[in-house]
């Protein structure tokens, strides 16, 4: 669970609680400095060699070492102080994806809408005042580096007088899934070694959650009756759709718009796509969360693999 809660949070109030329930498998959450109703965060743009598969490792670029970026987690009304450093060799930019505020990101002007160029060597501090929960991507403002991989979550919880205590989610998931296109690999061939990725991903041919393609992707754990919140999130150009196996769901949200009453087994996705679901786990066994088209549930044409996880109740 995540221990990296704000310490000027109310000391285990309703927010500071539900932070501590959040989980991201095979990524890392951002560490962060606190000060009174802000947090201060630090990118890095690198190229990085990123592992999807045992025997395939990425040379393609990240944030902070790894694709996805860490986890960025807010509370609703407090400040987002950003700062992203440039270790790339071209300039850079961020934009966060679904935050539709005019001027969102402060000292940006109409005709720099996503901040300015961050040349190789440089940094630039982004400000925004977070005043509104969801569930949103921050990436690259120059597109082909978000397709290489420079993409991240960003989770704004409600302000603690918003939260009803009961309704605080015992585990809550962060996924985000991500294609990548290796043209040097025949279809239904995986040799091991080191691979750059083609930027424009016209025909992708591995898919990823959170970083990993299945086998390599972490269990999700499960305690009977714990209440489950999932937020998805998609970077994968192609539309497709997300089961998950023996558990009906709440959707709660689909692109930062609230659902009511929508009960489902499978959500959609495609590029830049959020949704948010809520369910009991109230039925005990080995399960499964994956891509429903078949290709998407492969590693190059290779079963079983791509954008699918285990779902492992844990024994009390």
């Amino acid at each position: 669970m995540n221990s990296n809660v704000h310490q000027s949070i109310e000391s285990h109030g309703p927010a500071y609680i539900w932070e501590s329930h959040i989980m991201a498998p095979d990524m890392s959450i951002a560490h962060y400095k606190s000060s009174y109703k802000a947090r201060s965060f630090c990118l890095r743009a690198e190229p990085i060699e990123h592992q999807i598969l045992s025997e395939v490792t990425l040379d393609t670029l990240g944030y902070n070492g790894k694709t996805p970026g860490p986890a960025i987690i807010i509370v609703q009304g407090e400040w987002l102080f950003l700062t992203l450093e440039n270790h790339l060799e071209e300039a850079t930019g961020i934009m966060i994806q679904g935050y539709a505020k005019a001027g969102a990101l402060k000292n940006i002007t109409d005709f720099e809408q996503y901040g300015p160029s961050i040349e190789p060597g440089d940094s630039y501090t982004y400000k925004l005042l977070c005043d509104k929960p969801g569930t949103f991507l921050y990436r690259s403002s120059h597109d082909f580096q978000s397709s290489l991989g420079l993409t991240g979550a960003l989770v704004v919880l409600p302000a603690e007088e918003n939260i009803d205590p009961d309704n605080i989610p015992d585990k809550d998931f962060i996924l985000l899934m991500q294609q990548w296109e290796i043209s040097e690999l025949p279809l239904g061939n995986i040799a091991p070694g080191k691979y750059k990725p083609n930027k424009y991903r016209r025909n992708p041919n591995f898919f990823t959650l959170n970083g990993k393609c299945y086998p390599n992707t972490a269990p999700i754990y499960f305690n009977k009756g714990d209440k489950i919140r999932m937020r998805f999130i998609s970077k994968v150009g192609e539309i497709g759709w997300i089961h998950l196996e023996g558990h009906p769901f709440q959707v709660i949200t689909i692109n930062g718009f609230s659902r009511y009453n929508q009960m489902n087994d499978t959500v959609e996705f495609s590029s830049g796509f959020r949704s948010e679901i809520e369910l009991t786990a109230n039925n005990p066994g080995n399960w499964l969360l994956n891509a429903t088209a078949l290709f998407q549930q492969s590693n190059n044409g290779i079963f079983p693999g791509g954008i699918t996880s285990n779902i492992i109740y844990l024994k009390v």
